[in-house]
Formats: C-alpha cells, structure tokens, sequence
C-alpha cells in the first residue's frame, strides 16, 4: 500500500459521536467529494448528524446525503435517511445510507449514489494522489473546536447518468474532504473554504484555502493556504502572511436552492458571496497570489440548532488563478475551483 493510501487508512476514519456512550450530543461528521468531468461538476456529501429528537433512541443518527450536478445549471437535492437505514460504524472507513455508499477499499474511494428521484446513478472510484493534510482543534469563539482533513487531488474513474444522459469519467480530478465536531449551526461563525486543480492534469500543483471568521468577516480566527506538489504539501501560509479582500458582490438572476422546500423560506438571490476573493501571501522570501473569479453558485440552506434562523452554504464555481514563487520555484496555476462561503 503507498504511503498516501496509508495516511488515508490511518487517518480517514470515521470518528463517530460520543453520545452513544453516554458523551455530549450534536455531533456533526461528514464526507465530501467533488468531481469535473467533461461539461459537469458533480458535489457528493455523505453526513451524519445525532437525532436529538424526542423519542429519538440513544445514539441514533440520521443521515442526509447532498448530491449537485452542475452542467448547463444546477440540480440535486438534499435526501434524508432514517437512523435504521444508516451505517456508519465509528472507527470504520464507509457510509452506507440506503442505496447510496462510499467505501474505503484496497486505496480508493467506491463512490456509488442510486437517486431514481432526482433522475440520478453514479458508480465512481477515486484514486487518492496526494497526501492528506489533518488539521485537529480548530478553535471557534463560542463553542467546542472542529476538526478536518482534506486530501486536495485525485483521480477518478467510472459513470454518471444524470436525467437520461450518460457521463463517463477517465482520469478526472477530484477532490475530497471529511469534517467533524460538535459545533453547531446558527453559531457566530462563518468560513470561506475552497480548493483548485489545474486545466492540465500534468500540472504539479494543487492548493486549498480556508479561512474561519466570525459572522460578519469582521475577525478571522484561523486562515490558510495549503500547498501541494505534486503527492507531497509543498507550503503551507498561515496568520499573518496572508492578506485576504473580497471584491465585488455576485448577483446571479435565480438561485439553486436545496432542500428544495427551503426555497419557500429563503426565496431571496441575494448572497454575501463576492465575486471576486484575493488572497496574498508572503513570507520567508516566499509570496503567492490566488485569485477566484466566481462564475455560478448553489445554496444549501440548512435550519440552526438552537435559534431561528438558517444557515447558508454557497457552493461557488469559479476560475482559479495562482501565481508565485515558493523557495526560489516559479508556481503557476489556471484552472477550476470550487469555493465555499458559510453565512447567515
């Protein structure tokens, strides 16, 4: 097994929530992936949260799979699943919600999604070809620290039929993440997350940027840019090296928005998303520029835990651009991105 397989194997897995065994509840984990193919983008997100409703049994959780598929626009939903059609063992490395799966096996992701009622199958394997970065204890101003681990390139293989219309990926990018924590939604924080691959495939860089704020992106509690060469993080730019500006609002005329019941409740296009997000880094002699242009987004519109209210969560599509050098290297990337903008 590589060494990229064996940091995944070690650690990828599922962490589970302690209410089981009599710890805290609101337990929040989840699995994402992202996949360009040709003319389509594909977002999966496998996520599991504790059922704290009355009458709810011990240690239930439920499990809501968002899928978007965006080719001349955007479609999907978010699908729910009762506790007694979840597994999801703590400790292990799949999900497996009704029909729909991901699996870790033998180094590679087996992404399978059966949604007759959306119009939509996938039968996906990726192959992981970078090393994964983990990130422990990421700390918020009001409530317990999250966690993340994000693996930013990858391979993927297999077939798509969206709405009567076969896709077919060879060797298409991809990209994945897991997040956990106990943190909940509605609290006074926001992020703005996002990662790039490269036009070319033969392109050695790949990069992830995240910034975790309070609500009104008036204090940042943590900020970075990673960077990776090739299998292998190259640099990473934290805190103070980095200068980030937002420019510009974008304003598309209509809005994609899911659950889809929640467009009743938030039937507004007008989003904090700006349309165009710098971020300059610079230090140790070393200075990048990353610049996106936001093309199109998605909402997933999600009802706070304790308060009235939703959160919003912005799946952004956009072109990337990055241009430095890092010890003494010249790096240089045009490609696609897909950002996230958390906020009320």
């Amino acid at each position: 097994m590589s060494s990229i397989a064996e940091s995944l194997t070690d650690g990828d897995y599922l962490r589970g929530s302690p209410f089981c065994h009599g710890g805290a509840q609101g337990h929040k984990e989840w699995w994402h992936f992202c996949v360009y193919g040709d003319g389509v983008d594909v977002l999966i997100n496998f996520s599991l949260v504790d059922d704290v409703r009355v009458g709810a049994a011990t240690g239930a959780q439920c499990g809501r799979l968002t899928l978007l598929v965006r080719g001349d626009a955007w479609h999907g939903e978010v699908l729910q699943f009762a506790p007694d059609a979840v597994r999801a063992p703590a400790g292990g490395h799949h999900f497996v919600f009704g029909d729909n799966a991901v699996r870790w096996r033998d180094g590679r992701y087996f992404i399978e999604v059966n949604a007759p009622s959306l119009g939509i199958t996938l039968s996906m394997v990726m192959t992981p070809e970078a090393m994964p970065s983990l990130a422990n204890n990421i700390a918020l101003e009001d409530g317990p620290p999250i966690h993340w681990l994000v693996m930013p390139r990858a391979r993927v293989d297999g077939t798509m039929t969206h709405r009567g219309r076969t896709h077919t990926f060879q060797r298409a990018p991809g990209y994945h993440d897991h997040n956990w924590g106990h943190f909940r939604w509605g609290q006074d924080f926001a992020w703005e997350w996002g990662f790039a691959l490269a036009h070319d495939r033969t392109n050695p860089w790949s990069l992830v940027f995240v910034r975790l704020s309070n609500r009104a992106h008036t204090r940042a509690l943590m900020q970075a840019l990673f960077l990776w060469r090739g299998p292998y993080q190259h640099r990473v730019m934290r805190g103070g090296e980095l200068t980030v500006r937002r420019e510009g609002l974008l304003r598309p005329d209509t809005v994609f928005k899911v659950p889809r019941v929640m467009r009743l409740i938030c039937p507004s296009t007008a989003t904090d998303v700006p349309a165009r997000l710098l971020v300059d880094g610079q230090g140790d002699g070393d200075r990048l520029r990353l610049a996106f242009e936001a093309n199109d987004l998605a909402q997933v519109i999600i009802p706070n835990d304790r308060t009235r209210g939703q959160t919003i969560i912005h799946e952004v599509s956009g072109a990337v651009s990055l241009r430095g050098a890092v010890r003494g290297e010249e790096v240089a990337l045009e490609g696609r991105g897909i950002f996230e903008f958390l906020g009320a």
